[in-house]
């Protein structure tokens, strides 16, 4: 048996140890130095690529066949990166990863075999915000001549800000700050804007306005010149103008806006205005086309794209005795002043005010009293009679629909008021427009809704078109249509009749009953009539419900352009056009209508005067009527 000493045990085992961990510390080197081969020699793979206009993803794709790298990203990363054009020939992986993200919102980082896509940080600069300090300036405003311009205006640009300029032409203004813009004007004077900067004293010079010349107007065929040139008078109307304020009629909307021009505008509930210059009625023209069977009436304000007015024989001789008054000419909408589809929708709204005045009629005397039986008489007129004081006196009773005693009070001094309702005016347009390289299409509808103030009072006006122009090279080709609808129920019936509301309730009418109690006007459905009177007039409510004018008119128009230019200066024109109407009216009176006293106009079975059968009555109208205008132009245009 063989002992071993311990303290030489304990040097073998300290010798074994320092030996140990000098092979662990050399194996742990070599490890690292392998390690580092590995990476630098991951990093310098050489890289081929020609990718124009590419997707970082499919970049990383070509990269990751070459090098074996593996790329970590998300797919909202590759979808706010820039396309990618590369070019190089057996370059490092960093420098074509340096030429992917150059100018792209993405970084990336390299971790072993993988490249991590990244969101690029962007520095935030915090910014000192200092508030504006307000400025006054002061100064005067001056014309070329050096003279005072009292009354200028000078207002802060996009605010409400403003003052006016003193008798010597001096001001004094509060702006925000600096960079306030001082807008400056005057009648007869361009104006002009100035940046205020650093000025608090700003002496300003206003230039006189100068009308320009170079205006551009269609005469007679359509024809563009320059107004300046021609030796006739001709005044134009640009289309926006007719949009701001819109009624039934556009020729509602020409009052007062040319000389010479008179817009007679009816009171009349869906009458048309007469439009005359100097005294006599115009010629239509709509696109170069004259039209026999339209009016202004017939054209939507939204669809013109200007008028122009042709005054005297001169001005409209090439249509012969039909322009000898005289020419309005409109030139409709037919693309757009940009490419593409464009979708414009306008509407707007009206609402009378009522009357300015109403004739005050007398309240203290009724009608005139059958002192035997204490009964008004109901086959008299006017009021002539006891006053309206309180007493009793037998009258109609419209809830009853029998003669009953009652105290004869002024009940209905205010009964025209009360018949009146709330009239409008609607007015919406939907136009489509696609205009492209070679011309441009355009539809639009249009629908006018007017409600009078009397009731049963409504008329609609709808109007459909569509127009357009392709031009290719040196023809061109141009239409238009247009289809029109006008409808009411009751137009009514005017002027010096016994059946409008205004002549009954004014003139003849007692304020001895109140009218609001009457507004169920059948006594016995379709035989008698409920009224206060038994002869000479109506319940007005029976006149607008039961004696009614229905008006249903189609118009169609339309027109085709073919032009071809010979040369710079020489050009022909070929154009047609046609339009074509129905008018149908109706006239229906139901029985119980009471005949007039007025035997000087009385017509037996009559339908719009006084004397009407108690009987009843039916008429039907129907007018017709179309128009052909066709034309051959050569036109010539060079200057000697």
């Amino acid at each position: 048996m063989h002992f071993i000493d311990c303290c030489s045990l304990l040097r073998l085992n300290r010798r074994g140890y320092v030996k140990t961990l000098l092979i662990m510390k050399l194996t742990a080197i070599f490890l690292l130095a392998l390690s580092l081969t590995a990476s630098a020699a991951g990093n310098a793979q050489r890289v081929s690529l020609a990718e124009k206009n590419a997707s970082l993803e499919k970049i990383f794709g070509v990269i990751k066949k070459q090098t074996g790298y593996t790329f970590v990203y998300t797919e909202n990363q590759i979808r706010k990166a820039n396309k990618v054009s590369v070019s190089v020939n057996d370059a490092s992986l960093e420098q074509v990863l340096d030429l992917c993200f150059a100018g792209q919102p993405l970084s990336y980082t390299v971790l072993n075999k993988m490249v991590v896509v990244k969101e690029r940080q962007v520095a935030v600069t915090k910014q000192v915000v200092s508030t504006p300090l307000a400025i006054q300036v002061t100064g005067r405003i001056t014309n070329e001549q050096g003279d005072p311009l009292p009354g200028a205006s000078i207002s802060e640009k996009g605010t409400g800000n403003m003052t006016a300029a003193r008798e010597d032409g001096s001001f004094a203004l509060t702006v925000a700050d600096a960079r306030s813009v001082l807008v400056v004007s005057f009648v007869g004077y361009a104006t002009r804007e100035i940046v205020v900067g650093a000025q608090t004293t700003i002496n300003i010079v206003l230039s006189a306005a100068t009308a320009s010349m170079d205006e551009v107007v269609v005469t007679a065929f359509g024809i563009k010149r320059q107004e300046k040139a021609l030796g006739y008078s001709v005044q134009g109307v640009d289309g926006d103008d007719l949009q701001k304020v819109k009624g039934v009629d556009v020729g509602t909307s020409l009052t007062g806006k040319v000389a010479g021009l008179m817009v007679r505008n009816s009171t009349e509930f869906s009458a048309a205005p007469d439009i005359q210059i100097r005294g006599e009625n115009p010629l239509l023209v709509i696109d170069g086309v004259p039209y026999g069977n339209m009016t202004l009436r017939d054209i939507p304000s939204d669809d013109i794209e200007s008028i122009s007015v042709l005054k005297g024989a001169t001005a409209s001789a090439l249509y012969g005795f039909r322009g000898a008054s005289g020419a309005i000419m409109v030139t409709t909408k037919k693309g757009s002043a940009r490419k593409g589809l464009s979708v414009t929708f306008n509407s707007s709204s009206m609402f009378t005010a009522g009357f300015l005045a109403i004739p005050e009629l007398q309240s203290s005397f009724g009608r005139v009293v059958n002192t035997a039986t204490n009964t008004y008489a109901r086959s008299a007129d006017g009021a002539w009679g006891v006053p309206l004081d309180g007493r009793e006196v037998v009258q109609w009773d419209p809830v009853s629909k029998s003669l009953k005693a009652m105290p004869y009070l002024p009940v209905g001094a205010n009964n025209f008021e009360n018949f009146l309702e709330q009239g409008y005016v609607l007015n919406n347009n939907l136009s489509v427009v696609q205009q492209g390289e070679l011309g441009s299409l355009r539809a639009s509808a249009n629908w006018v809704k007017n409600k009078g103030q009397y009731p049963n009072s409504m008329f609609d006006k709808m109007t459909y078109s569509v127009g357009g122009d392709m031009k290719i090279n040196k023809f061109t080709l141009s239409s238009t249509m247009a289809y029109n609808k006008h409808y009411t129920p009751n137009k009514g019936f005017s002027g010096y009749t016994g059946y409008d509301p205004m002549y009954a309730l004014l003139i003849w009418s007692a304020p001895d009953w109140d009218l609001r109690d009457y507004k169920d006007y059948w006594m016995v459905p379709n035989e008698v009539q409920n009224s206060s009177y038994t002869s000479g007039n109506n319940n007005p409510y029976f006149d607008r419900y039961e004696r009614t004018h229905g008006v249903n008119k189609d118009i169609f128009n339309g027109s085709l352009s073919m032009n071809y230019d010979f040369t710079p200066w020489l050009k022909a024109t070929v154009r047609t056009g046609y339009d074509t109407y129905s008018n149908r009216q109706e006239i229906k009176v139901s029985k119980g209508s009471f005949q007039g006293a007025g035997s000087a106009t009385m017509i037996v079975n009559g339908t719009e005067v006084w004397g009407e059968s108690q009987k009843g009555s039916y008429n039907l109208g129907l007018g017709r009527g179309y128009s052909t205008n066709n034309d051959l132009l050569v036109s010539a245009n060079q200057k000697v």
